[in-house]
C-alpha cells in the first residue's frame, strides 16, 4: 500500500474512534492475533471494538468494488459467529493529481454560520453541529490555505490550528471535546446526545479564525 494510501486510512480510522469511545467501547487499533479469536486468525482488521458482550471488527476499505468478493467472504465468516460483528468503511481513493480545495469566499462562511444559528434556534442540534464543524475547516482553510488545503479529520484540523497559534490551548481543548460528539454525528452514531453549548463553541471558534481571516492584523 502506498504510504499516502496508509496515511489516509490511518486518519480515516482516527476520526471513527471517538464515536465508538462516547458508546462505551474499547477500541484496538492493528490488534494483535492473541486478541483475536481462532475463527478470525487468519483475518487482520483495521480496529476491533469491544464493549461488554458486544464486540466488533473494524474494516477500512478504499474501493467498495475491488475488494467485494473478500468482503462477501467475511461477511459469510462472521455470520457464523453472532458475537462478533463486521463492520466495513469505505473510503474513496485520492489520485495524486486532484486539485486542492479551493479556500471559499468569506461571505460564504458567514452564510453557513447563519444556517448553523437557524439550526440550532430550531433545535436541529446534531445538523447544527455537522455545519458548524463544516464552516470550522472552511474557515481554517480561509486563513491557512497551505496548511488546510486537503480534507481535514477533525483531530487533525484543530492541531492544525493549536500549532498555528490561531486558538488558545483552552480553546483547543474545548473542541476536542466535542470532536466526539462530531464523529459520533457525522457517521450515524444517533445515540450520542448533542449539547448546545458544543454547537456554540465551535461556532465561536469559527467565528473567530473567519474574522482572523478577514482582518489578519486583528488581536
Amino acid at each position: 500500500m502506498a504510504a499516502s494510501s496508509a496515511i489516509r486510512e490511518r486518519d480515516f480510522l482516527q476520526t471513527l474512534l471517538p464515536g465508538y469511545e462516547a458508546e462505551g467501547f474499547s477500541v484496538f487499533l492493528h490488534p494483535a492475533r492473541e486478541m483475536l479469536p481462532p475463527f478470525m486468525r487468519g483475518y487482520q482488521p483495521d480496529a476491533i471494538a469491544v464493549k461488554d458482550d458486544k464486540k466488533i471488527a473494524i474494516e477500512i476499505k478504499r474501493d467498495a468494488t475491488r475488494h467485494a468478493a473478500r468482503i462477501e467472504q467475511l461477511q459469510q465468516i462472521f455470520s457464523k459467529h453472532p458475537e462478533w460483528q463486521l463492520r466495513v468503511y469505505y473510503i474513496p481513493g485520492r489520485p495524486e493529481e486532484e486539485a486542492d480545495i479551493q479556500a471559499p469566499d468569506l461571505p460564504e462562511i458567514d452564510a453557513a454560520l447563519a444556517e448553523v444559528d437557524q439550526l440550532k434556534r430550531a433545535g436541529h442540534l446534531r445538523a447544527a453541529l455537522i455545519m458548524a464543524w463544516a464552516a470550522l475547516e472552511a474557515a481554517g482553510r480561509a486563513l491557512l490555505p497551505r496548511d488546510l488545503a486537503r480534507p481535514q479529520p477533525a483531530n487533525k484540523l484543530i492541531e492544525v490550528l493549536a500549532s498555528e497559534g490561531v486558538v488558545t490551548p483552552t480553546e483547543a481543548d474545548s473542541l476536542r471535546k466535542a470532536i466526539s460528539s462530531r464523529n459520533a454525528a457525522t457517521h450515524g452514531h444517533f445515540a450520542v446526545p448533542i449539547t448546545e453549548q458544543e454547537v456554540e463553541q465551535v461556532v465561536a471558534a469559527a467565528n473567530l479564525i473567519t474574522n482572523l481571516a478577514k482582518d489578519p492584523s486583528s488581536p
